[in-house]
């Protein structure tokens, strides 16, 4: 895909998909300049404000306990530092849509509000008619990131083929690589990268923590998979072998275009959802339409956010 002559096109749009503050500006800095330059227009979606993020919030404000108060604070807080970071980009104008979805909790919209969300996102892209949308890649090692994948996924393939924006796709978190065989990437100018490396700046509560890694997107090229991918697991084995013992305290999601399910892992005589070696593994209460989604969860709270597991579609 030829990015320029895209965006130069006559009704270009360009939807940027930010599950946090700051990935607007990580992802695609360079690309939302670039945009503006053609003429084209930007829309960027805030799924959450970023409100969930603890330990950054723990630094800067001295506190140990953070309450529903305190989060709701380092939202707006969060909420400011994007709209900074757009008008480094020199994008003050673009349209921004916060959903204010809770942080940390995308997984359970796409599993316990599957049917609501997916109207909800066809209803935002019939308004925007993107040509051009930039979203997580499904590898993504956040959940946030890769929930919202499936959700958008789910979205596209009801919507007619005529009405389906580009896609590229982004990975930020996490030791995923992006699919080599659907690698596109974009190449920023030295002005380019100069507003973008202001504008990853901008989002200072991030940079407390995690300056060392926010920066490692202020470079020269911003790398995107080119479409959705059609790497699929086939048939109802699970890519996934987690040993006996620790099987009680899991359960797999489970989404389709008709809802979702959260389905414990144990051995049931009619499970129709099996370990790689074949033994049963769980049983979901209805059939599954492909393309369906599924994710191995482990329910042990633990502090550690990434995904060890993670989302994968099944082709049948």
């Amino acid at each position: 895909m030829d990015l320029d002559q895209h965006l130069a096109a006559r009704d270009a749009c360009l939807l940027i998909i930010a599950p946090h503050p700051d990935d607007e500006s990580l992802a695609a800095g360079g690309l939302i300049q670039r945009a503006l330059e053609h003429g084209a227009r930007v829309h960027v979606v805030f799924v959450t404000d970023g409100d969930n993020n603890p330990w950054p919030q723990r630094l800067l404000e001295g506190r140990v306990r953070i309450g529903a108060r305190e989060r709701e604070r380092w939202g707006a807080r969060r909420r400011g530092e994007a709209d900074q970071a757009l008008r480094e980009l020199g994008a003050g104008q673009a349209v921004v849509h916060r959903l204010g979805w809770p942080d940390g909790g995308v997984t359970w919209k796409l599993v316990d509000e599957t049917v609501s969300v997916v109207s909800q996102w066809r209803t935002l892209l019939d308004e925007i008619a993107p040509t051009l949308m930039v979203l997580p890649e499904l590898a993504d090692g956040h959940p946030d990131h890769s929930a919202l994948h499936v959700l958008l996924e789910l979205v596209l393939n009801g919507m007619p083929e005529a009405q389906r924006p580009e896609c590229l796709c982004y990975v930020l978190h996490g030791h995923a690589t992006l699919d080599p065989t659907r690698g596109a990437t974009f190449e920023l100018n030295e002005a380019e990268q100069v507003r973008k490396r202001k504008a990853i700046h901008a989002h200072r509560s991030q940079m407390a923590l995690s300056r060392g890694r926010l920066l490692r997107w202020a470079t020269a090229q911003e790398r995107f998979a080119s479409g959705i991918g059609d790497r699929s697991v086939t048939g109802s084995r699970l890519p996934w072998q987690p040993p006996r013992w620790l099987r009680s305290t899991m359960m797999l999601l489970a989404v389709d275009a008709q809802g979702g399910q959260r389905l414990p892992c144990r051995d049931v005589r009619e499970a129709n959802l099996f370990w790689r070696d074949g033994s049963p593994a769980a049983q979901s209460a209805r059939i599954l339409r492909a393309p369906y989604y599924l994710k191995l969860y482990s329910t042990i709270p633990s502090p550690w956010v990434f995904d060890v597991w993670g989302w994968r579609r099944f082709a049948e």
